[in-house]
């Protein structure tokens, strides 16, 4: 897992956004191999309208709190596997205080803190306690009383440490996804498959028991990841060597497939993004 955390960086649809009521922020290194980051605001503050956004699928999977410091609540929520984007609704202005915090797994990891098995469970937003029942025991309380990020990440971490089941781990899934991502996600399932002594039945099975996604789509949702993060990190980005780069067939089928994962064309992601 530790060469997962190093060769793949999954990114949202605004990378750059780092204000007070988005921040990301690294785990620390006994986390890196588990967490790709956690998230939220830098410290409560009165609920104002907001336009909403936009999230693509980065292959990640969130345990999101909100914080209602003025009614004294806690709610969270848990976000499995996005296959495609979507638009989040405009926020009220209530004024009262309120924080977000939230602990952004990547998407083979999940299952290590979970009691429940994340098969089937993809494109949705569930009750975090139906799954992570103990993380949010433990954690819950500990988030009224941390009043900056940093505090709440500090008692994330050693909720997380307490709590970390590596017994979960399937080695075969690791090692499929380590081949998916270094072939960009052009590599034939089969083939995947038969070099871990698997048939593509019994990968399937596991990844969706890890995932809630066959191995097929997160090839797929790895592929659109990859291209993304080369789009926002390249320089001089060009669609006709992604399109070899990528296994795609020509640069309309790149452009199609973007579109229908991102709800936008690269020129308009990139402008977005880059806001």
């Amino acid at each position: 897992m530790h060469t997962l955390a190093r060769l793949y960086h999954p990114i949202t649809g605004t990378p750059f956004q780092q204000d007070e009521t988005y921040r990301e922020v690294a785990p620390c290194a006994a986390l890196q191999p588990y967490i790709r980051c956690f998230w939220g605001s830098d410290r409560p503050l009165p609920e104002r309208p907001g336009e909403g956004g936009i999230v693509i699928p980065d292959t990640c999977m969130d345990i999101i709190f909100h914080i209602d410091y003025a009614n004294n609540r806690l709610s969270s929520v848990f976000c499995t596997l996005d296959e495609h984007s979507y638009r989040t609704p405009p926020s009220d202005a209530s004024g009262g205080l309120s924080a977000t915090f939230a602990i952004r797994f990547y998407a083979w990891t999940a299952c290590l803190f979970s009691e429940g098995s994340l098969r089937g469970q993809s494109n949705a937003h569930l009750p975090a306690d139906a799954f992570f029942r103990r993380v949010e025991q433990a954690l819950a309380p500990l988030l009224f009383d941390a009043w900056t990020l940093s505090a709440r990440i500090q008692a994330a971490e050693q909720t997380l440490l307490k709590l970390l089941n590596p017994g979960c781990v399937d080695a075969a899934v690791l090692n499929a996804v380590h081949h998916l991502l270094k072939t960009s996600g052009r590599a034939r399932i089969a083939e995947t498959a038969a070099s871990l002594a698997l048939s593509p039945r019994q990968l399937e099975r596991r990844f969706d028991a890890v995932m809630g996604v066959s191995p097929k789509a997160f090839a797929s949702l790895a592929r659109y990841q990859l291209l993304w993060q080369e789009m926002v990190t390249s320089p001089r980005f060009n669609p006709l060597d992604a399109v070899d780069k990528f296994g795609y067939t020509d640069q309309a089928h790149l452009l199609h497939d973007f579109r229908s994962r991102h709800l936008m064309s690269p020129r308009e992601a990139l402008e977005l993004a880059r806001r």
